[in-house]
């Protein structure tokens, strides 16, 4: 699970009980974008890389190894 969604589940945890959120400061914040956004530069770069290593076959008549 992403941090995102174990945010919201806690989210919907405090609203069911009625308790009082938690509060995050501020640097605690920033390290949780800091995370999300690197992240999904992993994913898309993971993507990437396998679209790189598996090229197109279609392709393969004019690519000479």
């Amino acid at each position: 699970t992403d941090v995102c969604s174990l945010k919201k589940q806690y989210l919907f945890s405090e609203k069911i009980s009625g308790a009082e959120g938690t509060k995050l400061d501020e640097e605690f914040q920033e390290m949780e974008r800091k995370i999300d956004v690197t992240n999904k530069a992993v994913a898309e770069l993971l993507s990437k890389s396998t679209e790189y290593l598996q090229p197109n076959p279609e392709l393969s008549d004019w690519i000479h190894v």
